[in-house]
């Protein structure tokens, strides 16, 4: 059955993502909230421009030193693959929420369909700026095939994959599918052809991939998304 996202519930890329409560009290809780915060102006001057991210600007926009900055994140680069990593890690989280099984990968089409309407020029940027870098796309790729690693494996404790398929590379080759989709929409693309695209993509490996029980799923959610 396909998940019907609320777009509330997408996370939004300029608001800290782990905060703790406005009260909080504590040296850790106030350095974890400065974090969040730092991280969130991070994604917001990123969708102002790639050509325009610098530690100097992030530094100034969070009201902290350039070398607060260093010792807290590291260079201009590793500031850049923490604060997308946040982002990514709270999609997931938040697709956690609505969605299970083999289809959780067709649903997170539908979250980066939400976020391509909802803050296209953080998404484009992010994409634009991993992929222009081989570093933080190294990083980052390895990241994202993590977390659907994690979800695969417990799809094989479910017994919705097929004994001997390779859920290390599926989820690296989803990671890299979803990651050129992505790519190509920045470049000029429609939000709902983003949509599309991944779903078609992540429905062919997955076939391959899940067992005859699964199937069925796949299939079901794909004619309830074409309804």
């Amino acid at each position: 059955m396909q998940v019907q996202f609320d777009p509330r519930i997408v996370p939004d890329p300029y608001a800290p993502l782990a905060a703790g409560p406005a009260d909080a009290r504590g040296s850790f809780e106030r350095q974890r909230m400065r974090r969040a915060a730092i991280l969130a102006t991070t994604r917001r001057v990123l969708a102002q421009g790639p050509e325009g991210f610098t530690l100097r600007r992030v530094a100034d926009e969070s009201g902290v030193t350039v070398q607060t900055l260093r010792n807290a994140f590291g260079k201009r680069d590793e500031l850049l693959v923490t604060a997308i990593n946040e982002h990514t890690s709270a999609v997931w989280h938040a697709l956690g929420g609505f969605s299970r099984g083999a289809t959780l990968f067709l649903d997170l089409a539908e979250m980066y369909f939400h976020c391509a309407a909802a803050t296209p020029k953080f998404l484009r940027a992010m994409v634009t700026s991993a992929v222009g870098s081989a570093q933080p796309l190294a990083v980052l790729q390895r990241h994202g095939s993590a977390i659907k690693l994690a979800h695969l494996r417990r799809l094989v404790r479910e017994g919705s994959v097929r004994p001997g398929a390779d859920i290390e590379a599926l989820g690296a080759q989803i990671t890299r599918l979803n990651t050129f989709m992505m790519y190509e929409w920045a470049a000029g693309g429609a939000a709902q052809e983003l949509r599309e695209q991944m779903v078609a993509g992540n429905r062919l490996l997955l076939l391959g991939a899940v067992s005859a029980a699964a199937a069925p799923q796949l299939e079901a959610w794909q004619m309830s998304a074409a309804a």
